[in-house]
């Protein structure tokens, strides 16, 4: 990975440009996926042959994501994060395409075809946020984390809004709103093709370490971080149970929460700003929570991520007004966030800045397939436990983890071989 190889920030102790430009991506990419989110449930429920394959389109947007994760993480340790993530908004292009065929022809299928691709797109999400922390000072990771996904607080108003106010501008009803996901991709490629380490050009003396630049590359992803050396560490189990139970209620609970808000009698709108609220949630506080996590470390802060998600859960089984489902909503939004960058943090500390890809893709695949096994129930779950029982099914895990962080007092430090 070439372009994590050097830390880099400005002499000022600012994150630097790098990381700013990877918040944007972040933005872009957030704003393209709500669309999906906010839609597609709704969506397949009006196209599908069956109410049985209602969330059919979005889970395979989960699941071809949970099959990239892993994918993308090792294609990055070899060809590096840059040119990877550029060829996920690429796929995303096209799948928002598809997907705009699809409602304008009425086709099912096709439109999971479409939802597929992006699913693509949806993989590389999390590695903006590895890259942002493998160019900046160890001490400043945590912060790079946290500030990179300050890119989907503005995504979280904006996303939704536009899903809905573009759905009648081309044609079919929701034709306008896939068009705008393979917009918000395209935007995508110029500028994570701009981050670059802030490091002088190499003089003429590295010009023989330059012309053996293939070695070099050879050489880092012989040197990447070995999963089996990292994965009985107190960090990697708690980056795993924070990351994946989250990730897996906050899932399960998105999925249906358009689907619960229909049923309830609310509008299309409505289900809209339950969505809005709950990305509010999720990223309004990557403002602090980087902050919140260097002051308190990252277990004290992943204990109070899963007691919101345990607390949010609660609250959505109380009852089905549009207060309940956007207070429930809004809090596993903020549960998540807090649980994903402490998760993260631990992440991080599995390896050695810029050999990480391994690491990230087990990581990260893993966290997808918990993802994918969510969406794939949800409709299930909801179908048979409505969405008093969804939720209340929901909380058990996140309990545990918060229990279980509680119980385990292992110091909190870095590992030497960081």
């Amino acid at each position: 990975m070439a372009e994590a190889a050097r830390p880099a920030t400005s002499k000022t102790g600012r994150l630097g440009r790098p990381v700013y430009l990877l918040t944007i991506c972040q933005f872009l990419y957030y704003a393209g996926v709500s669309v999906d989110l906010t839609l597609t449930a709704v969506v397949g429920l009006e196209m599908a042959p069956t109410g049985a394959l209602a969330t059919l389109p979005l889970t395979l947007m989960t699941v071809t994501g949970t099959i990239a994760s892993y994918a993308t993480g090792m294609l990055s340790a070899r060809y590096g994060h840059r040119s990877v993530l550029a060829v996920g908004a690429c796929i995303a292009v096209t799948g928002g395409l598809v997907s705009t065929l699809a409602v304008q022809t009425d086709s099912f299928f096709t439109l999971c075809a479409g939802t597929g691709m992006v699913g693509v797109y949806r993989s590389t999400g999390g590695y903006f946020r590895f890259l942002a922390a493998d160019l900046v000072p160890k001490a400043s990771r945590t912060r790079a984390l946290s500030t990179v996904l300050c890119g989907g607080v503005a995504a979280a108003i904006v996303g939704p809004w536009a899903a809905t106010q573009s759905s009648g501008l081309v044609g079919a009803e929701f034709a306008g709103s896939y068009l705008l996901v393979s917009c918000l991709a395209f935007a995508v490629v110029p500028v994570i093709l701009a981050v670059r380490p802030a490091t002088p050009r190499p003089t003429e003396a590295d010009s023989d370490a330059d012309s053996d630049a293939n070695s070099a590359t050879e050489e880092e992803t012989a040197q990447a971080t070995r999963v089996r050396d990292v994965v009985h560490t107190s960090d990697f189990r708690r980056a795993f149970s924070l990351l994946a139970v989250s990730t897996g209620v906050m899932t399960m609970l998105m999925a249906v929460g358009p689907i619960g808000s229909k049923h309830a009698g609310h509008s299309l709108s409505q289900g809209a700003m339950v969505i809005q609220w709950h990305m509010v949630g999720m990223f309004a506080p990557a403002l602090f929570s980087g902050r919140l996590t260097t002051a308190w470390g990252p277990r004290l802060t992943g204990m109070l991520g899963a007691s919101l998600l345990v607390t949010g859960a609660g609250i959505g089984s109380l009852g089905t007004g549009m207060s309940a489902f956007m207070v429930s909503l809004g809090l596993v939004g903020v549960g998540w966030n807090l649980a994903y960058v402490s998760g993260s943090a631990y992440a991080v500390r599995c390896y050695p800045q810029g050999k990480g890809g391994r690491v990230q893709a087990t990581i990260e695949g893993s966290t997808a397939c918990v993802g994918a096994m969510a969406s794939f129930s949800a409709n299930l779950v909801f179908s048979q436990l409505g969405w008093t029982g969804t939720n209340l099914a929901a909380l058990v895990l996140p309990l545990i983890v918060c229990v279980w962080l509680a119980v385990a007092r292992t110091p909190e430090r870095e590992p030497a071989a960081a």
